[in-house]
């Protein structure tokens, strides 16, 4: 696979992966008890949580073919 189709495709390997992710995030928040500390709490978690899958892709999206 050429490396700027690879990119390409890692490219939007992330940006499917934050929509899908936002949507299930915002949807599971729902599912939980109204509480400041609570929504606090949930978007730490979250608001971090996205960045090692998002970084796989990215690196996957980088790596050279090993021809």
């Amino acid at each position: 696979m050429p490396p700027s189709l690879r990119r390409l495709l890692g490219a939007l390997g992330v940006l499917i992966f934050l929509l899908l992710y936002i949507i299930a995030v915002l949807n599971l928040r729902m599912l939980l008890p109204e509480n400041l500390w609570l929504d606090l709490v949930y978007y730490i978690i979250f608001g971090i949580l996205w960045v090692w899958p998002a970084l796989l892709i990215t690196k996957w999206g980088h790596r050279t073919s090993r021809m």
